[in-house]
């Protein structure tokens, strides 16, 4: 489990060509925040830009930075927040910025939009207006080079749920006979592990707490379940070192496994039975899959796909932010809580850590 935290320009990475697997990424949004180093706000940051336009052509550069390190198979998630005009547009106008990049990645990148997901923040911040409705959402993409690319979304489904109408519970049953109905509870669908994730995600806010001492005062940073689930749907567990190909789940298929309702039946619920690649016999040895957060402010990117067995790697322009970063990814007690467990007892001085953290 490794992370490494890079001192480095989201527009000009020190990684080589189709190196990284995943990236997952939260760019500055524009005109909101001044970033600094130590201690001080610096030149040329993205969202520091005159115009919308500009942002948006400076987030494109980055966009075919990423894109170069990207492995032809990888996906790209971007998390972008919108802005209300102060100038330049139509006063009270929303800009529309997360749209504006979207479609400039199809248009000028020939990238492939394959989803917008919603973050529907259920205990977002309220605001001080009257005259339209209070925004309580962000938006993420994902975008591909090419129509296949790795894909594990087994790895993130979610549970089934019955109808709440009679009715609706009894139409659904007379076109899926392997549906067991348990009241207006959890049922058997089509698949074996659940629904797909639809595309709006309600995840509330995280809280970062960082330590006095490393003397940052401002910081933002997006809650480690968005990470989580991106990096377990669209990054290998590992990738194998024979033909090179991210091994994919494998479960039992109620069209091809005719043991399948028998199961069912007797309340053996199928799971994850193993990871396949391109080898007739997966058992050549895997190496862990890169993910890459370019623009990694507090590093909980890197932080998360550590604990989940893969590299993160942070890169930013901030030392201030660094700092952060090396921290929480090697916090013991940061580390806990990305995998939702409790805060470790202290590891005795002089014992060496179960991980490694690596700064440039």
């Amino acid at each position: 489990m490794t992370a490494l935290v890079i001192r480095g320009d989201a527009r000009t990475l020190p990684l080589p060509d189709a190196s990284v697997d995943l990236i997952v990424t939260s760019p500055p949004y524009f005109g909101l925040r001044s970033y600094t180093d130590g201690g001080e706000h610096y030149a040329g940051q993205i969202g520091d830009e005159p115009t919308p336009g500009e942002y948006v052509d400076n987030l494109l550069d980055c966009t075919r930075e990423w894109m170069r390190v990207l492995k032809p198979e990888g996906s790209l998630w971007v998390n972008l927040g919108d802005k209300y005009a102060q100038n330049g547009a139509p006063a009270k106008s929303l800009l529309g910025l997360p749209w504006r990049y979207a479609l400039a990645c199809i248009d000028d990148l020939g990238l492939i939009l394959r989803a917008e997901v919603i973050w529907s923040k259920p205990n977002g911040l309220p605001e001080s207006v009257t005259d339209r409705v209070g925004r309580s959402h962000e938006q993420w993409f994902h975008l591909v080079k090419q129509p296949r690319y790795f894909s594990a979304v087994d790895e993130i489904r979610e549970p089934h749920t019955a109808p709440g109408r009679t009715a609706g519970a009894r139409a659904f049953g007379a076109r899926n006979a392997s549906i067991t109905r348990t009241g207006t509870g959890a049922y058997e669908g089509p698949n074996p592990l659940g629904k797909l994730p639809g595309s709006v995600w309600e995840v509330a806010t995280q809280p970062l707490r960082v330590p006095g001492e490393l003397g940052v005062d401002h910081y933002a940073a997006f809650p480690t379940e968005w990470p989580r689930r991106l990096i377990l749907g669209w990054s290998p567990a590992g990738i194998c070192t024979a033909c090179g190909e991210g091994r994919r789940p494998v479960i039992y298929s109620p069209r091809r496994n005719r043991r399948y309702r028998e199961r069912v039946r007797l309340g053996i619920r199928p799971e994850i039975t193993g990871y396949a690649c391109a080898c007739p016999t997966p058992d050549a040895p895997t190496r862990p899959a890169v993910v890459l957060d370019p623009c990694g402010g507090t590093g909980t990117t890197a932080l998360v796909a550590s604990v989940l067995g893969r590299v993160g790697i942070t890169v930013d322009r901030s030392a201030d932010y660094c700092r952060i970063a090396q921290w929480r990814t090697q916090d013991p007690g940061e580390r806990a809580r990305a995998l939702g467990l409790p805060k470790p007892q202290p590891v005795p001085e002089g014992q060496s850590p179960l991980f490694e953290v690596e700064a440039s």
